[in-house]
């Protein structure tokens, strides 16, 4: 294998892990980033993580083989425009964004199909930042990738091999059913679980006695709660129209319980609790 460049724009829990996992293979991968503080790429420069640590994308990113995004999605857009003029032929550029219609439709726009690979890898933590990064984060975690209409067999290949050499799985789909699939699994979770805290917290008693006793699948349940409020934000808006369909059905679907409780009717719960134990143990991939 020859001497790979990667170059990391933003280098918090997601990039430290892809650089962390890249080192960890032994094989000549050489890390370049920069990021809007530079705290932590001098960190991870002397943890050995970073080779070249920079304080803007100057040109240590036009030798770049492939760069990846790893900024807010509502600020990615931004940088496709500047790196458009700078990479060299044949260079990828991809992102870790957990939003895709918006970054693909931008790419589009710019007349960047041929070169960007949309990345998204189904890992992280409630915690933030490169101190917490890791590449155990990503180990056997789905890596979705979201290719254009002008992606290569070959790009497409050296991204999956690029995403095995950081113990995750590469799995393909179109952004479309990407957005509509995180929206389903991750984003509404993550509203129902605030949602869920903020009902909780509103009805708990002055002695705290559901905070005191709050336990199992609660402490489950609210564990994302504690995720980055900016962050969250910026993905819902990013998703709202996916996230806003599957929330109207919850919706409906939560009012039909009530409705059923209200009226006690016999088997419903039973029945509620026995569809979602089959979805639950049928549906289950590897």
């Amino acid at each position: 294998m020859e001497d790979v460049k990667v170059g990391f724009i933003g280098f918090g829990l997601i990039a430290g892990s892809i650089a962390h996992a890249l080192k960890e293979t032994k094989k000549p991968y050489t890390i370049i980033a920069t990021s809007r503080r530079i705290d932590p790429i001098l960190k991870a420069k002397e943890d050995g993580v970073v080779d070249t640590a920079c304080e803007c994308i100057d040109d240590n990113f036009k030798d770049c083989d492939i760069i990846i995004l790893c900024t807010p999605v509502v600020t990615i857009t931004s940088y496709l425009c500047k790196l458009k003029s700078i990479i060299k032929p044949g260079c990828i550029i991809t992102d870790v964004g957990s939003v895709k219609t918006i970054i693909h439709k931008e790419v589009s726009k710019l007349g960047l199909d041929n070169c960007f690979i949309g990345g998204h890898p189904m890992a992280g933590s409630e915690k933030t930042g490169y101190e917490n990064s890791s590449s155990a984060i990503l180990n056997n975690a789905k890596y979705i990738i979201t290719p254009t209409p002008l992606t290569t067999m070959e790009q497409l290949n050296f991204f999956q091999d690029f995403v095995r050499d950081t113990t995750a799985k590469p799995l393909i789909m179109d952004y479309e059913t990407h957005d509509r699939t995180v929206a389903g699994i991750s984003h509404l979770p993550h509203l129902i679980s605030t949602a869920l805290v903020k009902v909780v917290s509103e009805n708990d008693d002055p002695e705290g006695h559901m905070h005191c006793l709050a336990a199992g699948s609660f402490r489950d349940m609210s564990r994302v709660a504690a995720s980055s409020p900016e962050m969250w934000e910026q993905i819902c808006i990013s998703n709202s129209d996916a996230i806003s369909g599957l929330l109207g059905q919850y919706i409906d679907i939560l009012n039909e319980i009530k409705t059923n409780l209200d009226n006690k009717t016999p088997g419903y719960v039973a029945s509620l609790f026995e569809d979602s134990r089959h979805y639950k143990l049928d549906k289950k991939v590897d």
